[in-house]
């Protein structure tokens, strides 16, 4: 079955806890369970960094067509494609799913809400996370994209 759908959000803040209640739902998928089972054959230091190259590499960056298409983790694994949301999304579904602490960021939510990304946990702080960037690593965002983005 299919489980993807097309909403228009009244506001960013609801869009952002749509995503957020998203991917805790996503992590109890039995999709998400078999790949995150995979993850856990690593040490717990390890599983954040193999999960962000499996969404970079594994699942390819294509953009929503005109308007926004939320979908579930199952729907991004079986395709093998999403947009940022479900890059993020997938990414912190996995995460949580290997005893990973992680969440979505969305990136000027207040504004025009361009861009998700993720963060995880790691020794006392929140660290960033982009699934859809290929050059980057947890912790680690091109300096231009930073920019870019205003995130910090």
């Amino acid at each position: 079955m299919i489980r993807a759908r097309i909403i228009d959000f009244p506001s960013n803040a609801a869009k952002a806890r749509y995503m957020k209640a998203g991917s805790q739902r996503d992590e109890l998928l039995p999709e998400v369970q078999r790949w995150a089972a995979v993850f856990r054959r690593l040490p717990l230091a390890d599983r954040a960094a193999a999960i962000l190259k499996f969404c970079q590499y594994a699942i390819d960056y294509v953009r929503d067509p005109r308007r926004e298409v939320l979908e579930d983790c199952a729907v991004t694994l079986m395709r093998g494609f999403g947009d940022c949301d479900a890059k993020a999304r997938l990414f912190v579904a996995l995460c949580r799913a290997c005893g990973v602490v992680a969440r979505e960021r969305p990136v000027r939510p207040e504004q025009d809400f361009p861009h998700i990304l993720a963060e995880v946990y790691v020794n006392g702080q929140w660290l960033p996370v982009d699934p859809t960037i290929l050059n980057s690593s947890i912790g680690r965002i091109p300096p231009g994209w930073m920019a870019i983005t205003n995130y910090w």
